[in-house]
């Protein structure tokens, strides 16, 4: 039998169910069902048993009936079950049929997956921080500007986080809409504002077109006044700021390179009393 699942976290805990009952199945996996048509038609494969693409599957359950209790985590921060599949998958060099039978090695004892005792649990345990990396890294060092009144921001990141990012920043910034343009698409966040969807996905040319009126088009301006008024000279720490932000991590934008550049190269001596009359 031919087993074909969606490439999310509930597709694969469906494949894992069924290749625990079957493990002579055949699988194969798909983002969506364009790309499930087109492996099907590329193989010669008419009939499948189809997972994931239709309906919700109760995860809590599947997980439960698949790793029974869960026990300790290497790290208290690291994500239960279903957050450390949602990881591995946005991983760039993830093999979703791999991830399966690795998951399925693991069955009734869910510490095998944080643990790193077999060569396979290893390099998906270090997908998963190298993705979790990644995300908190774009929190920390990437610089929204406005364009059109559009919070924006263009991510390069090396795995599928851009979505992550967007519905972070769009938390942080309820009252306007956010883009964050990810190579050829764009993720919209807050979009009842400029007349989408709360969060969608739009080509990225789209993005540039979207504009909307009520944002301050001088937020880096604000922040820089903002900055070098309150800045005390004798509690200025290069060292301690450079790790805060690396120099690598300064090109994300023109606000972070600003910050940079005053981190190593000081500030005017301006405060607050320049702006009284």
């Amino acid at each position: 039998m031919i087993v074909a699942f969606r490439e999310n976290v509930e597709g694969v805990l469906l494949a894992c169910a069924e290749l625990i009952e079957d493990p002579n199945c055949d699988l194969i996996s798909a983002k969506d069902k364009d790309g499930l048509k087109q492996k099907m038609d590329f193989n010669g494969v008419d009939e499948v048993k189809v997972l994931g693409f239709r309906g919700i599957a109760d995860t809590t359950t599947l997980v439960r009936n698949i790793f029974g209790k869960q026990g300790s985590r290497m790290f208290q921060r690291d994500p239960d079950v279903e957050g450390y599949i949602a990881m591995v998958l946005r991983h760039r060099s993830s093999a979703p049929i791999e991830l399966v039978r690795f998951l399925c090695s693991c069955k009734d004892n869910v510490g095998l997956l944080y643990s790193g005792k077999s060569a396979t649990g290893k390099k998906y345990y270090n997908f998963m921080r190298d993705v979790t990396r990644s995300y908190h890294r774009l929190c920390m060092f990437s610089r929204p500007y406005f364009v059109n009144g559009v919070l924006s921001v263009k991510v390069d990141s090396p795995h599928q986080v851009g979505d992550m990012f967007c519905r972070w920043l769009a938390r942080k910034n309820p009252d306007l809409p956010v883009s964050v343009i990810e190579g050829e698409i764009a993720w919209i966040g807050n979009g009842r504002h400029v007349g989408l969807e709360h969060f969608t996905k739009v080509p990225s040319s789209l993005a540039g077109s979207l504009e909307f009126s009520d944002a301050r088009d001088e937020v880096d301006d604000m922040w820089d006044m903002y900055y070098d008024s309150q800045m005390i000279p004798n509690r200025r720490n290069k060292s301690h700021a450079k790790k805060l932000q690396p120099k690598a991590s300064a090109s994300m934008s023109g606000m972070s390179e600003r910050d940079r550049y005053k981190v190593e190269r000081g500030i005017a001596n301006c405060t607050l009393d320049n702006f009284v009359s």
